[in-house]
């Protein structure tokens, strides 16, 4: 995909809400499943920034904590192989998906020493560890179970590693599904231009989040915890969407851009679904002269096999070669469903023989078109002239939006916006930060893209 080059800044941590308006249409909604009656979805289970004492005091751990300077700060003083145990309350190990995020810090001076917390069930089965020596950050998604009462080098989580700076904070985010057995994390750095540690999908064989442990592993070293939210997902799917085949179609938005797990990935992943993406960078709707030929060509060559869902953008580049290059017009809606009355010369008319050739070659199959987010990086005028004739195309053709562009907060004209939620290039094997506004990073990803895309797939199971 091509873009404009832009400059760099800082990046804003707190979580980008939601909102829900602008064009979807209509489709039964599925059950709430085995979500818990207590709170409604979406509600908010745990949210706290230690700004006073809590109750019960220092968070629920009966030793080694304490709250001060507005952190949480844990294993102070404790000895060798020990733990502190913070159990959440009993409702929650009646919660099928819950996301959880919270900042996390060791002080831990000396690389022969090492403290961490786990997430644990009931049964005391690894939900997720993070620890670190002073030159080595480890996670974890699998590892012996433990009744948590000590922290011996035998029950020790099994440790991805990598090496780390040890004076920063780091945000871990983790999406727990305890009805697939799937935890989806990613740990990233606290500061102005964020690198990703680590981002991954695993399988856990925990049931429920029971407890948070923390492990004095062996040394002395505090580790302090902030910010710690929990919250059940509002648009949670309970294992609907498991083992749906779904095909992806588009430009580097859908493809990833550098990075090889695009939005849908992460959706795919999450939901246990089975993901065949034929997207590529710089792929436009109509004839063009861009790198990445057109959408329909993608269709062509894709398998006959019928998929459950096919799910589809198109039009970011095209806004670049109609403002830029002025290489086409945006056409009309045909009001004919005829194929010969479809001009191709024009964004519409290709659009309407895209749909057309997935209609014919998947008569069965769901498709669903994802409206980008606001792009910063693209024509205003031109975006909305776009959209407008989308969905006209999208409603004609029974074509269900997952609408990104309306249904989320990301618009990245918003300066600050660009700098945190998109990127260019890798950092790492990771998406950076402080792109140009068009391709969504981790965050921009996990924020605001996957919740969108997986209510309407969710709407349509």
């Amino acid at each position: 995909m091509y873009t404009a080059m832009g400059s760099t800044g800082s990046r804003p941590r707190k979580r980008a809400n939601l909102f829900v308006a602008g064009v979807l249409l209509c489709a039964p909604l599925v059950a709430p499943g085995a979500a818990s009656a207590v709170e409604p979805s979406g509600a908010t289970l745990i949210n706290e920034t230690f700004g006073a004492q809590t109750d019960p005091a220092n968070f629920g751990f009966p030793a080694g904590a304490s709250i001060s300077n507005g952190v949480l700060n844990v294993t102070e003083g404790m000895g060798n192989y020990t733990t502190s145990v913070r159990q959440f309350a009993p409702s929650t190990l009646g919660e099928r998906t819950l996301d959880l995020r919270f900042d996390w810090k060791t002080a831990i001076a000396s690389s022969a020493m090492k403290t961490g917390v786990e997430l644990r069930d009931d049964h005391g089965r690894l939900v997720f560890a993070i620890a670190a020596t002073a030159a080595e950050l480890r996670y974890a998604v699998t590892g012996p179970d433990s009744n948590s009462a000590s922290a011996p080098d035998s029950l020790n989580p099994t440790w991805i590693r990598t090496g780390f700076d040890r004076s920063k904070w780091y945000t871990v985010d983790l999406h727990m599904d305890f009805t697939l057995g799937r935890l989806q994390y990613s740990i990233t750095s606290k500061e102005a231009a964020p690198r990703v540690m680590a981002s991954g999908t695993g399988s856990i064989t925990a049931t429920n989040l029971a407890r948070l442990v923390a492990c004095n592993y062996y040394g002395t070293g505090k580790q302090s915890i902030d910010n710690f939210r929990l919250v059940r997902p509002e648009n949670a799917a309970y294992g609907a969407l498991a083992g749906k085949s779904v095909y992806a179609f588009g430009d580097s938005i859908v493809h990833g851009h550098q990075y090889s797990r695009s939005f849908v990935n992460f959706v795919a992943e999450r939901e246990a679904m089975a993901l065949t993406k034929y997207a590529r960078n710089g792929a436009t709707v109509a004839p063009s002269s861009a790198s990445g030929g057109q959408i329909i060509t993608q269709v062509r060559s894709a398998s006959s096999r019928a998929p459950d869902l096919v799910v589809f953008d198109g039009g970011t580049n095209d806004a670049m070669e109609i403002h830029d290059k002025r290489a086409y017009e945006i056409g009309t809606v045909s009001g004919s469903r005829d194929p010969a009355t479809f001009d191709t010369s024009t964004y519409t008319g290709s659009l309407e023989a895209t749909i057309y050739a997935m209609r014919q070659k998947w008569p069965a199959a769901r498709l669903v078109y994802v409206a980008v987010h606001k792009l910063g990086s693209r024509d205003w005028g031109t975006q909305l002239a776009l959209r407008q004739v989308t969905l006209q195309a999208a409603q004609k053709w029974g074509v269900a939006v997952a609408d990104v562009f309306a249904d989320a907060t990301l618009d990245t004209r918003v300066e600050a916006q660009r700098v945190a939620y998109t990127f260019d290039g890798l950092l790492g094997g990771y998406p950076g930060s402080g792109g140009t506004g068009t391709h969504p990073n981790i965050a921009g990803i996990t924020e605001f893209y996957v919740p969108v895309l997986t209510a309407r797939l969710v709407e349509l199971a």
